[in-house]
């Protein structure tokens, strides 16, 4: 299973994205179809499961005049809008795909977009068990 997590901190907020390969191509192709298609996508309809956090995907136009990377909807939300170009997602999602398709037992990617103060997207293989973030720990 997909699984995401917000994890609020004042200094290195993050949002914790865990799968086995099969499950991290999900993510790779939802960021892949957003960057084919741009418009708005929620990462919950894409097939990311979560007991508490919300991620919609929101394309930004160049010269926009929101912040690109992944915010907090409201302070101490769970609900987080990821702003980004399509050229980005199209990158992440490669990022993403290249973890998922290495063959190695155990590793991460960390997605940003180099914005001070954004929450970045760590993904993992393998570094956490599998029930993490699930109902039983959630």
């Amino acid at each position: 299973m997909l699984r995401m997590g917000f994890m609020p901190s004042d200094f290195h907020p993050v949002l914790l994205v865990l799968g086995q390969p099969k499950h991290l191509m999900v993510f790779a192709d939802a960021l892949e179809k957003f960057s084919d298609q741009g418009g708005s996508l929620s990462l919950n309809d894409e097939g990311a499961f979560s007991t508490d956090t919300k991620v919609m995907l929101e394309e930004h136009p160049a010269g926009g005049p929101e912040k690109v990377g992944l915010w907090p909807v409201t302070p101490g939300s769970m609900e987080l809008v990821w702003r980004l170009p399509k050229n980005y997602a199209w990158i992440f999602s490669n990022e993403v795909a290249n973890l998922a398709n290495s063959g190695e037992p155990a590793g991460s990617a960390t997605l940003e977009c180099d914005i001070l103060g954004e929450v970045r997207v760590k993904v993992s293989i393998g570094e956490w068990e599998d029930h993490y973030l699930s109902d039983e720990i959630r």
